[in-house]
């Protein structure tokens, strides 16, 4: 069987709403089930699955053709995604280190973002991470961040397989 661009639109498109079903599980099941208070960092990794789930269904929807639109399709798409890697490596990091080197715990998520004095800089202070992002809770065994991470890996692979499969069909 031949991988179509259907093919590859239906795959970006349920990546796309798997990546926004990832933030609704945080929010309905582990957040207001379980109660685990999401730290910075978690915050931070619900913002690169929304933008995950944004591009990849944007790419879907209109999937651009002119070199161009494509070219900015692709990077938007690989940045958000290792943007995403790049936080659940500091989130690991962070739960990895000995308790003495763990960053003092400051301000949450929205009151960080409060008293920024603009968003970028309180998008920067909680990528940082604080102590609050080292507490290890754990759903089905593993760490949240290495189950993110997992998530970010698996839409990576699929970022790639979907391009090398448009990229060998446009030679």
């Amino acid at each position: 069987m031949t991988f179509t661009d259907t093919h590859r639109r239906i795959v970006l498109a349920v990546s796309g709403l798997a990546s926004w079903a990832s933030i609704a599980f945080a929010y309905y099941y582990l957040e207001k089930t379980l109660y685990l208070t999401p730290c910075n960092l978690c915050m931070m990794q619900r913002l690169a699955f929304a933008l995950i789930g944004f591009f990849f269904l944007l790419d879907a929807i209109f999937w651009p053709t002119h070199p161009a639109a494509r070219f900015l399709m692709r990077l938007f798409k690989y940045l958000s995604v290792f943007f995403g890697i790049g936080l659940a490596a500091r989130h690991l990091y962070i739960q990895s280190l000995p308790p003495d080197q763990v960053p003092a715990c400051g301000f949450d998520f929205y009151t960080m973002m409060d008293r920024a004095p603009n968003a970028f800089k309180g998008l920067i202070e909680a990528m940082h991470g604080d102590g609050d992002c080292a507490i290890p809770d754990t759903f089905l065994g593993l760490r949240i961040p290495v189950w993110s991470m997992i998530l970010f890996i698996g839409l990576l692979v699929i970022c790639v397989v979907c391009e090398r499969a448009k990229r060998q069909r446009d030679y």
